[in-house]
């Protein structure tokens, strides 16, 4: 009899621990599942935020443009392209003047001090940022080396194609509208400088990003070839 409760008492203990221990491992499972799963749902809407904020940009963009231009104003070709071709080379030169090599090295853009280990707050707010890039670099390099080819690069955005675009505004309309059109290339101009910075800074982010995920990928299967080694 005593032999019995004791048996029924140890196994009790033994029975106890495996549910304790079992119990555990499940809570664990299922609070490493629910993280998991949370932090693939905020990729997925951060994802889904930074690809949409260029076309939700360029819809209000394009509403506002059609608000303050006259009509005609997309009808006249030269405008609108002067006007974006300034902004894509505004952009490319800040980019330039901006960023050494070390944030172009594929060899250092993968290492966690990379220039582009960033959250989505800094991205936006740092590299996305058009307001966030010093024009100063530039406009000395134009006063310093107005023959050198950055220099004529530099001064075709920032005298030459403004004259033409404030000349040909006021050659086509009276003084408001042309006013209306010199503002309307103005905003043209920076939406287009403004996503040449994005889509090329979101390009090196993204591979960064991406990068980061085959890694992880990458050590989950190691890991799961070594654990099946040890099994045979």
């Amino acid at each position: 009899m005593l032999e019995d409760s004791q048996g029924w008492y140890f196994g009790g203990v033994a029975g106890g621990c495996g549910y304790s221990r079992y119990g555990a491992a499940i809570e664990s499972i299922s609070h490493l599942h629910g993280s998991g799963m949370f932090d693939l749902l905020s990729i997925i809407a951060q994802a889904v935020l930074v690809v949409s904020i260029p076309t939700l940009v360029a819809n209000g963009g394009e509403w506002v443009t059609h608000v303050i231009a006259n009509h005609e104003f997309h009808a006249i070709p030269i405008l609108t392209t002067l006007a974006r071709l300034q902004g894509l080379l505004a952009g490319g030169l800040l980019l330039h003047a901006t960023f050494d090599e070390t944030y172009y090295d594929l060899q250092a853009l993968f290492v966690p001090a990379s220039r582009w280990n960033l959250t989505m707050s800094q991205f936006l707010l740092e590299r996305a940022n058009l307001f966030a890039y010093d024009p100063e670099p530039l406009l000395a390099v134009l006063r310093a080396q107005p023959t050198s080819g950055r220099g004529l690069l530099v001064g075709l955005v920032v005298v030459v194609i403004p004259i033409l675009l404030v000349t040909i505004c006021l050659r086509v309309w009276k003084f408001w509208d042309a006013l209306r059109g010199i503002v309307a290339c103005l905003g043209t101009a920076m939406w287009s400088a403004w996503i040449t910075i994005y889509l090329v800074c979101l390009f090196f982010w993204g591979l960064y990003l991406l990068n980061y995920w085959s890694l992880a990928l990458l050590a989950a299967y190691i890991q799961y070839q070594r654990s099946r080694g040890g099994h045979h």
